[in-house]
């Protein structure tokens, strides 16, 4: 607290150094105090013993290894801001001299994030474990550059948690290398990717905002009255069922479930039909199987995979689209467009089980930066 005080009066020039406050008015200024880094010194002492001439040294605290070292603070924060906040190597660096007056090399925060990639081996195992036994789970995979050489980052997500997986392949080996499909047994959200669909120790559902987006295109581009059928009633199911959440309901009823996908039924066979009368081009036919329009695509996966599709109408835990995967990868398209490439084979491990902690703690509103300071302490809490 600053007192300012009031000296002399402004109307007369009495002195009022003496005279007592009649009030206070009070202003409040949020700001930082200087940063500086803070040195603590460990000394050990060491004695020689009187009596048998025996050398014994003071023990220093755990983690106090080297005659000079940054503490778990520094290296926390340094992984933060090129983990957290996708800063650059150089930029970090760079940001962490000027506001502490203290350089550190780029190499310094490498072994930053290397040793919290360590730290966090048993706490990927546990993020794994617990997305295998989920209900729900939200897949995902986007295209990474590692060294000028395209690759793959696959992600498995809940609520509450989520991990990250690099591989040089997308489909099925890649999902068998992650280790999580395999044994998975609930439901498995995503877009409709063949390689998913190869996977029967679980249930499936399709992501209805890629519908949706497909049937506008349709709408726009083909005029396919199906698609416009279908795209209002996708709708309509969803607010349907978001209405019976909301009042504490578990399930449709029967009967609703029963006109849903009646209606569905329905626009999927009447456009099926239009494809099947729709008058031929007076060209002569091409040699070869002629290939299908994006709509007819569509309209037949569709038809294949109505339960798929409608999952989220039968069982209240499905979410009705894919967006918390797409949410959770989307933070991999702005690190390449911040810093590019990865560099190294080794900086894509790092960042997956470092940026899939770092999701998780945020889910579970858990402060990231505490946690990641927390990592470099020996024997970390989990």
């Amino acid at each position: 607290m600053v007192l300012h005080p009031v000296s002399l009066c402004c109307g007369c020039g009495q002195d009022l150094s003496n005279t007592p406050e009649s009030d206070l008015q009070k202003r409040q200024v949020f700001d930082l105090p200087p940063l500086n880094l803070e040195v603590i010194e460990h000394q050990a002492e060491v004695k020689r013993c009187p009596r048998c001439a025996v050398v014994n040294c003071g023990e220093f605290p755990s983690g106090v290894s080297q005659p000079v070292q940054y503490g778990a603070g520094v290296k926390g924060l340094l992984v933060y801001l090129n983990q957290e906040q996708l800063i650059p190597y150089q930029r970090t660096t760079a940001l962490f001299a000027d506001v502490f007056g203290q350089p550190v090399s780029q190499g310094t925060l490498l072994n930053a994030n290397r040793e919290c990639f360590e730290q966090l081996a048993g706490c990927e195992t546990r993020i794994k474990q617990e997305i295998q036994q989920a209900a729900v789970v939200n897949f995902d995979e986007t295209g990474l550059s590692e060294n000028g050489k395209g690759i793959w980052l696959h992600s498995a997500s809940t609520l509450t948690h989520t991990h990250y997986f690099a591989h040089p392949k997308r489909g099925k080996e890649a999902m068998q290398a992650a280790g999580i499909l395999p044994h998975f047994q609930g439901t498995a959200v995503h877009d409709h990717w063949e390689s998913y669909q190869l996977f029967e120790n679980c249930e499936h559902a399709f992501c209805n905002g890629h519908h949706l987006r497909e049937l506008v295109r349709a709408i726009e581009q083909d005029d396919a009255q199906w698609a416009r059928e279908m795209k209002y009633l996708l709708l309509d199911i969803k607010t349907t069922v978001d209405t019976a959440r909301d009042e504490g309901k578990l399930e449709l009823s029967a009967s609703q479930i029963d006109d849903f996908n009646r209606q569905y039924r329905d626009i999927v066979n009447q456009g099926l039909q239009l494809y099947l009368t729709e008058p031929r081009a007076n060209a002569p036919p091409k040699r070869g199987r002629k290939k299908q329009s994006k709509a007819k695509n569509l309209l037949d996966r569709l038809d294949k995979y109505q339960t798929e599709t409608l999952r989220f109408m039968t069982d209240f835990r499905v979410p009705f689209d894919n967006n918390q995967a797409e949410r959770d990868i989307r933070m991999t398209k702005v690190k390449q467009k911040i810093s590019g490439t990865f560099r190294s084979p080794s900086g894509t491990p790092y960042f997956c089980r470092i940026r899939g902690f770092i999701s998780t703690l945020k889910k579970q509103g858990i402060n990231a930066l505490d946690a990641l300071t927390h990592t470099f302490i020996p024997n970390p809490p989990v």
